[in-house]
């Protein structure tokens, strides 16, 4: 780690792949005015780290071992709504972007992202803005325009996902078939498709549904 000077941006890093992590750390060290003062490798660690040493911004992996990054982020704002936190991720869809903004992160950068970009983007949440390159923003905007899937839709097309017949779906929900038949067709309107594989690939292209 790097001793910071008195106008040094403080960076926490999260991410468990090793080399990933002593990669950003030795990048993010090299730049005047930057310097990491704290690793970790799960989402407790991010919790937890946050809380000893509240760096001025964080940069957070988007999967980690115990928990999503998100939900890692949501903790962390939820205890201290001035957290400055950056989403590094290999999650690039609508659903992914959108999680992350409603659980408080202020900047999002895809892990293709370039070093100058990282850094920029460090520069920026430091500064009190928002970072959100214009491919995210307009992910973001993509999914404001859709129609939102109700929780339980959500559970009826992860049913889907897997290749379960109306019959069983209706059977695990505890529900008639003819309901599950009804969240079905509402489930194709909401996703402008014409039936359940097109509704399945839909949703996994917005990021509604696991890869």
């Amino acid at each position: 780690m790097q001793p910071p000077t008195e106008n040094t941006i403080r960076v926490m890093i999260v991410d468990d792949h090793f080399f990933t992590r002593i990669g950003l750390t030795a990048a993010l060290n090299l730049e005047e005015g930057i310097g990491v003062i704290a690793e970790g490798t799960c989402g407790q660690d991010a919790i937890d780290l946050y809380t000893q040493h509240r760096p001025d911004v964080v940069v957070l992996d988007g999967h980690l071992p115990d928990m999503h990054g998100t939900d890692a982020a949501r903790e962390i704002v939820k205890r201290y709504d001035a957290a400055r936190l950056l989403l590094f991720s290999v999650e690039e869809t609508e659903e992914d972007i959108h999680r992350a903004v409603t659980a408080g992160v202020r900047g999002y950068l895809p892990k293709t992202a370039s070093r100058p970009d990282l850094i920029h983007a460090i520069r920026t949440l430091a500064s009190g803005r928002r970072y959100f390159p214009q491919p995210v923003l307009g992910k973001l905007q993509e999914r404001r325009s859709h129609v939102t899937l109700s929780a339980r839709e959500q559970v009826v097309l992860q049913h889907m996902a897997k290749g379960w017949p109306n019959k069983l779906i209706a059977a695990e929900m505890a529900v008639s078939t003819e309901t599950v038949k009804t969240y079905v067709a509402r489930i194709l309107s909401k996703l402008d498709v014409q039936d359940r594989t097109q509704a399945v690939m839909t949703a996994l292209d917005r990021g509604l549904l696991r890869r």
